[in-house]
């Protein structure tokens, strides 16, 4: 641990505050404490602190001014909310305010150290991330510079000018290509489609007949095929190979390029071994990032029939390298993105917690809808979706008394009311997260019927988006399979009958049938049967 990271804790509890620089001394950190929002802000001004911990309702200014103001001031601190208030608009303003994490009290020892510990390798991999574009951005200025050299060493000199002006052209060339990749994939978060782009342009600009670029999972010690573009691309994406076999292992190995400009007469591949192989150049490269290999970006035969050059393998690397910058952007936007989901699911936990007969609802929604859209063929990003939806669809329960979701008796028509106001007020809480705003929707209409008589809008038929009428059907069938205080669970064949009975009324037929017809529900069933 390093001994120079600065921790500031912040609670108007003593006890607490001590407690916590307890905790943190332990883990090697320097840690100070504050009994007052209006101190801190006092101490942060004198010391530079990496992370603060600060409580919510501190008399003076509360946590999320003192976290406002600090970030102001100094952008690069990081900061945890510790409270004993959770609740919606406290999560939702935490996020506004630039809380990078957020633990409810009482506070489990093991996740506050880990939040910390996270929100610090955040913290260091953003501030490093940071000087890499600034290098790069050094780079580029230093490459327009030699750019500029060039052409006015061309413009004094007469002497071989046909051979100075086609390596200017070549160069120009060049950037001009590093430059349209850079602009086409750093501004891409999205991982699939972020590597496909990637492809699409080397493909292009390169004029290469096939692509591919395999990642490392180190968990498994393996590279591989996350995208494929060209000839066999369908049959080799999703291929592996041990990180240490072939020439991509060589390149993970030896963090270096290869380049076979013939393969009839290089020694390193013993084309007997693989005769399917019809390439006749290729070039493999690695994707680095601060000395850590994520990859391999690697192509295939010029359209044109030449070789592969040691100028296209340089040129190749110079791509790689924007290439790994984009992959660790859209790695740690993903990592937000799923830090930011996890806080807001944890308040739908949360309220099914607070009641036994729907612990685990939202969950298993989540679990019969995957199945479907599996079996439907939804495709991934459609899924991630779909997931986010089913996790939240309940959330905007969290506003309504226990009292009404508890009742054992039939619910008046208020009381009705008030239940059916759910989906619309799940839509207002998850609206502001920018990631969420294409489950919202899902989250507003799942409870829309087929025939068009269900709330909040009255939609139906194909107006019902597929994702939505996927989770009704989940969402139904584990309601009835599920005991409530108004009623005992019924069984799988039960529960099915009674979705075929309302099908094409409530449900859309084709999602039922998919659903009857489902692994999932045939494994439930013959579970009951069993027992």
């Amino acid at each position: 641990m390093d001994k120079t990271i600065k921790v500031l804790v912040v609670d108007d509890e003593p006890k607490i505050c001590h407690l916590i620089e307890e905790l943190l001394k332990m883990e090697g950190y320097q840690v100070d404490v504050s009994f007052s929002g209006i101190e801190a802000l006092q101490m942060i001004k004198k010391c530079n602190y990496e992370i603060l911990l600060t409580d919510l309702k501190m008399p003076g200014i509360d946590g999320l001014e003192l976290i406002r103001k600090a970030k102001e001031e100094y952008p690069e601190i990081r900061a945890i909310m510790i409270t004993g208030y959770a609740t919606v608009n406290t999560a939702v303003q935490s996020l506004r305010y630039g809380v990078d994490d957020y633990i409810t009290k009482p506070f489990n020892i093991f996740e506050l150290k880990k939040a910390v510990k996270q929100t610090l390798y955040i913290r260091q991999v953003a501030m490093e991330n940071k000087q890499l574009l600034k290098d790069l951005k050094k780079a580029n200025n230093a490459l327009n510079i030699h750019k500029q050299g060039l052409v006015e060493k061309v413009q004094k000199t007469g002497e071989d000018l046909t051979t100075a002006n086609k390596a200017l052209v070549q160069r120009v060339s060049e950037l001009s290509i590093i430059n349209e990749i850079s602009k086409a994939v750093t501004s891409v978060l999205d991982m699939d489609v972020l590597l496909n782009l990637c492809l699409k342009e080397i493909n292009e600009k390169l004029k290469v007949k096939h692509s591919s670029i395999m990642l490392v999972d180190e968990e498994r010690d393996e590279l591989i095929v996350k995208a494929s573009q060209g000839y066999r691309s369908r049959q080799i994406l999703g291929e592996t190979q041990r990180t240490n076999e072939g020439v991509a292992g060589r390149v993970i190995e030896g963090k270096k390029p290869i380049l076979v400009k013939d393969i009839r007469y290089d020694n390193r591949f013993n084309k007997s071994e693989r005769p399917d192989y019809k390439t006749k150049s290729f070039a493999s490269v690695p994707l680095i990032l601060e000395e850590r290999v994520l990859g391999v970006i690697n192509v295939i035969d010029k359209a044109s029939g030449e070789s592969f050059c040691e100028a296209d393998v340089n040129l190749l690397c110079t791509i790689a390298g924007q290439v790994s910058i984009a992959l660790e952007n859209a790695r740690l936007y993903k990592a937000l993105e799923e830090n930011c989901f996890n806080m807001v699911k944890s308040l739908a936990v949360t309220l099914e917690a607070k009641d036994y007969y729907t612990s685990g609802h939202s969950q298993r929604v989540t679990e019969y809808s995957s199945a479907m859209a599996n079996m439907i063929g939804v495709p991934d990003r459609q899924k991630e979706i779909l997931r986010h939806a089913a996790l939240l669809h309940d959330i905007g329960k969290i506003g309504i008394s226990e009292l009404i979701l508890n009742k054992t008796d039939k619910l008046d028509d208020s009381e009705f009311e008030t239940i059916k106001s759910h989906p619309a007020t799940g839509e207002r809480i998850i609206k502001p997260i920018g990631f969420l705003k294409e489950a919202v929707h899902h989250i507003r209409n799942h409870h829309e019927s087929f025939n068009g008589r269900g709330y909040p809008d009255r939609l139906g038929g194909e107006d019902i988006p597929l994702l939505t009428k996927i989770m009704t059907v989940a969402d139904a069938f584990d309601a009835m399979t599920s005991d409530r205080t108004y009623r005992p669970a019924r069984e799988t064949n039960e529960a099915i009958l009674e979705l075929n009975r309302v099908s094409g009324k409530q449900f859309d037929p084709e999602i039922v049938d998919a659903f009857a017809s489902s692994e999932i529900i045939k494994m439930k069933s013959n579970l009951e049967t069993c027992y």
